[in-house]
């Protein structure tokens, strides 16, 4: 089953977060190295950012961006990983170096960034979606994947929004077959230990 992209402007939430495949695996895949990364994924996601034009500080901000909201997203799976409250710290620290202002130009009040720095302004965007996204319930539905070794994004499109992995058959036929195996062991340890 293929999950459907978040909607705009979460998509770009989701796109971040996923710039880290295998957060929690003890290495992962990092999309996000360099400064010249952050303005590449910039850039492919409708940003003219030059390279030289991302700082390291700018990154490590992306970064602490990312993780905090991977953190959020934690909360809105029934997740078996806890909610890592450290980057949700970070998270919350850096949130007002990322101003917003209400702006009335286009007739309807909206949350636009104040910064002139492109990846601020970028960054800055994806934190004033989550609010109108929480009062429409879509930001509910963008979720990380419950499998330990992945913890993607993916938005949860069910009916019913019961969705916890990015793919289920992947991390969920993984984690079905793990916690086979781990009832499979109890049940021998047990006969072993009545015999």
């Amino acid at each position: 089953m293929s999950r459907p992209d978040a909607p705009a402007p979460l998509v770009l939430v989701q796109a971040l977060v996923n710039t880290w495949f295998g957060r929690l695996a003890g290495g992962g895949d990092e999309g996000l190295q360099t400064p010249a990364d952050l303005a590449r994924w910039c850039r492919e996601h409708g940003a003219p950012v030059a390279d030289e034009a991302v700082t390291a500080t700018e990154l490590a901000l992306a970064l602490t961006v990312r993780e905090g909201l991977r953190a959020a997203l934690a909360r809105h799976n029934d997740a078996e990983q806890p909610v890592d409250d450290a980057a949700l710290q970070r998270l919350e620290q850096v949130a007002p170096e990322l101003a917003v202002h209400v702006s009335f130009t286009d007739g309807e009040p909206e949350l636009r960034p104040r910064d002139e720095s492109p990846v601020r302004r970028m960054l800055a965007s994806m934190l004033a979606a989550t609010v109108p996204a929480s009062r429409d319930r879509t930001w509910q539905r963008l979720k990380v994947c419950r499998e330990p070794r992945c913890r993607a994004a993916f938005y949860d499109g069910s009916r019913n929004g019961s969705g916890v992995w990015c793919s289920m058959s992947a991390c969920g036929a993984a984690a079905k077959q793990r916690a086979f195996v781990e009832r499979r062991r109890a049940r021998n340890a047990a006969r072993r230990a009545s015999a």
